[in-house]
């Protein structure tokens, strides 16, 4: 990639002797786990930018790109919209934990002369631009966990048009994956079967649930998420029932679900210097031994496995819903930027009876990313059957195909 490097001014100055006769430059930047449409993203930007006589840059490695004054002119640049990750690359830094971060990211927007920024990024990437002040940025939500927006409370019917930002950026792919990973036509459902095993598929999912709660129109037999802690013995003994009936189950686990003590079923010690998360990824592992023990002379334990797709979830090429939606949102946010937004806002997707629309908020309504960190409800689970509810599979079929199962699969006669 060809860097550049800008010149020291400060912001008052840049402001000063901008004119309306200079060329506007805008910035995106990419920034925590990387999901299938970004690229899409960037090409959509960079394509708007070009047919508004807009230069666009792009911060590599996401907002250290922006410290450390690396980044690319995306002016005549061919994106693969269709290749999943980012060709900027990311990172996960936090501004506020870093020597003179806001300080530096502010001076970096005066050095280049920028008129916005587009921020595309989770929880933890968004969360920077609350260190930001005024400055004109347009925030996109990107990750598979699908926890940036609200849903109200939980004590009241769930409607969809309420729904602030109905999904995030990745989610769909990653959606149509797990789905497509446990059904019977597609998945793991097929080998359980033959096998006559109990097959314990991990979905992502630090402290939401869900990826794993969208695996529900796949139809597995449970789903274990973070919001609702799990007792030992009672999953056991729903495994042993379902496994006595029918010789074989799926369950579905969140990396970042918790036994009933409020201890994670698996996480490492080694948390993320930055934002502080441990390290997940082993939670199906840690369950199929916790399983083993417990059903240990009640079935054949061998038969009880565990399949992390791990990275599988957020690699590859964007689905339809989220190419579609990358593309109007890259070109929406070099729109607003051009036209001069004030302040920073939160670009999201929404939803009407007639259908998905784009809609974007000021940041200054919400004091803080938390207040935009949403988990699963009881609305959306059951925790007593660990199992989707229907207004979940109702909110989760707008976004992903059913596959159901097929009951006339399988020998007809009791298998016990």
């Amino acid at each position: 990639m060809n860097r550049r490097a800008g010149t020291s001014r400060s912001v008052s100055a840049c402001s000063n002797k901008r004119n309306e006769g200079v060329k506007k430059k805008l910035g995106v930047l990419t920034g925590g786990g990387d999901v299938p449409p970004l690229n899409a993203v960037i090409a959509a930007a960079a394509a708007e930018a070009e047919s508004l006589g807009v230069e666009l840059i792009g911060f590599v490695r996401g907002w250290r790109g922006v410290l450390e004054n690396d980044w690319v002119s995306l002016s005549g640049r061919a994106v693969p919209s269709r290749v999943g990750g980012t060709i900027l690359k990311s990172s996960r830094l936090n501004i506020g934990k870093t020597e003179g971060g806001s300080d530096r990211a502010l001076r970096a927007f005066a050095d280049l002369g920028l008129s916005g920024i587009i921020v595309v990024g989770g929880e933890d990437t968004l969360s920077n631009v609350f260190l930001l002040g005024s400055l004109p940025i347009v925030l996109i939500s990107k990750t598979i966990d699908n926890d940036v927006g609200a849903i109200g409370s939980p004590e009241t019917p769930l409607e969809a048009e309420k729904i602030l930002n109905y999904f995030t950026l990745g989610f769909p792919t990653a959606a149509e994956k797990i789905v497509s990973f446990i059904s019977l036509r597609e998945g793991l459902r097929t080998t359980a079967y033959s096998h006559e095993r109990i097959v314990i598929v991990e979905s992502m999912g630090m402290s939401a649930g869900w990826l794993a709660l969208a695996s529900g129109l796949g139809d597995p037999d449970l789903i274990v998420i973070p919001e609702f802690p799990v007792e030992p013995a009672t999953l056991a003994g729903l495994t042993l029932e379902i496994y006595s009936r029918r010789k074989h189950a799926i369950i579905v686990v969140a990396e970042g679900a918790k036994w009933q003590d409020g201890t994670y079923i698996h996480a490492e010690d080694d948390e993320n210097k930055d934002f502080g998360h441990p390290r997940f990824a082993g939670s199906s592992g840690a369950l199929r031994d916790r399983l083993k023990n417990l059903l240990s002379g009640k079935v054949e334990t061998r038969n009880i496995n565990a399949v992390n797709p791990s990275y599988l979830y957020r690699s590859g090429a964007p689905n339809a819903l989220d190419a579609l939606w990358a593309e109007k949102l890259g070109k929406r946010a070099v729109r607003l930027l051009a036209e001069g937004i004030v302040g920073p806002n939160f670009l999201m997707v929404q939803k009407s009876p007639e259908g998905f629309y784009l809609a974007e908020k000021p940041l200054s309504e919400f004091g803080s990313i938390e207040e935009l960190h949403r988990k699963v409800d009881q609305r959306f689970y059951d925790p007593a059957g660990f199992a989707i509810s229907e207004a979940g599979r109702r909110y989760m079929k707008e976004i992903v195909r059913e596959i159901p199962n097929d009951p006339n699969y399988g020998l007809e006669r009791d298998l016990q």
